[in-house]
This record gives C-alpha cells, structure tokens and sequence, in this order.
C-alpha cells in the first residue's frame, strides 16, 4: 500500500513531463536565438566574398565597459559598390572626410539603453583591389554612481 501511495496518478505524471519539454524548449530557443544574434552581430560586418586578413577583439573593464572588434578585408570589388554596401547597410550616412584613395564614413548610435555602438569603415582603393578596415565598438555606459563603486 505504501508503494501506491508513492507513485504519482499517471495524468500528473503526463502534466510533469510536458512541463519540463516546455522549460526545455523555451530555454533552448531563447539561447539558441541569443547565440545566434550575437553571432550575426559578431560577423556583420564582414563584406560578402572578401578575403579575411585581419581581426582582433579589445575588451576595458574600466570605467565604462567597452568592447571593440577591429577588422580588416580585401575585394576585387568596384570602389563604388563596397562604399554602398557598408553606407546603406550600416547605416553609416555619407563620408566623414576623403583622403588620397580611402574614404571614412563613421556613426555612433544607442542600441538599448545604455548601450552604445561606435563604427567606423574605411574604404581604401589600392592598384589592385580594395581594402576594408572596419571598428566597432560596444560601450556600456554605466551611470556615475556604480563606476566610482567600480
């Protein structure tokens, strides 16, 4: 008799196990979708068919927390083509100054709250081909009363 008792009825069973493949599912489609976000985010900036030469990531602790991610890319592609690419998908407006054969177009945005986005993308036409140098910097802006806690 004791046994009987021990066991749960099999519908609330059923209900405990549905529940959990819920929780399951929702955890994983949320992460999963974060994860993926932030890897879009990551490698957005990325021309389509360029050559990959450089990229490095700087992170600050202090005072406001900042995360830059610096990039280099080379293109076979028109001077003119690569300049609308990253103006209209970025967003990045019209050129900031032109030097020589590079051009600088650069924005800072809020993404969320206190988060801020910082890019800019120089566009250099060489004899050959074309170089990209794309910096993207997320800082966290925190207010003055947790930095000097910091």
């Amino acid at each position: 008799m004791t046994v009987e008792l021990a066991r749960a009825p099999r519908p609330m069973r059923r209900l405990f196990w549905r529940v959990v493949l819920w929780v399951v599912l929702a955890f994983v489609l949320v992460w999963g979708g974060a994860a993926f976000m932030m890897w879009r985010t990551y490698h957005g900036a990325e021309y389509p068919g360029s050559t990959h030469i450089a990229a490095e990531d700087l992170m600050r602790y202090r005072g406001n927390m900042a995360f830059t991610r610096i990039e280099t890319f080379r293109t076979l592609d028109p001077f003119n083509i690569v300049y609308k690419w990253y103006s209209v998908g970025f967003n990045l407006g019209p050129e900031r100054f032109a030097q020589s054969n590079c051009m600088l177009m650069a924005r800072s945005t809020q993404v969320a709250g206190p988060l801020n986005l910082n890019m800019s993308v120089m566009v250099c036409s060489t004899s050959a081909d074309r170089m990209i140098f794309v910096t993207r910097t997320y800082t966290l802006r925190l207010p003055d009363l947790v930095r000097r806690l910091l």
